[in-house]
């Protein structure tokens, strides 16, 4: 007998009355590779240590929340006057802030 044919014969002996069905969508998954420096890894490890996840975890997070900061973004306008003064003020030293 061939080992094909062996698989064949386990497969027909099987009894699946109390088989359940995984019908569940499950979302698909993308691996993404990225290059980090030792500094960000070092991070990454020191977080998963912390807690107790994997790095796909932490990295995944970081994703998230960026991405819903983003969304989260609005665009202002402002006068070109009003924006240089407001960086003017945030550069001078406090004693020599007038309003």
């Amino acid at each position: 007998m061939t080992s094909r044919e062996e698989a064949l014969r386990a497969l027909e002996s099987r009894d699946l009355t109390g088989a359940y069905i995984d019908d569940v969508k499950r979302q698909i998954s993308i691996v993404h590779s990225v290059r980090v420096d030792q500094e960000l890894s070092e991070w990454i490890a020191a977080e998963c240590d912390r807690r107790g996840v994997s790095p796909s975890l932490i990295i995944r997070d970081a994703l998230m929340e960026a991405k819903a900061a983003q969304a989260s973004d609005e665009t202002v306008t402002l006068k070109l006057s009003d924006l240089h003064r407001a960086v003017n003020r945030l550069v001078q030293p406090i004693g020599y802030r007038t309003a």
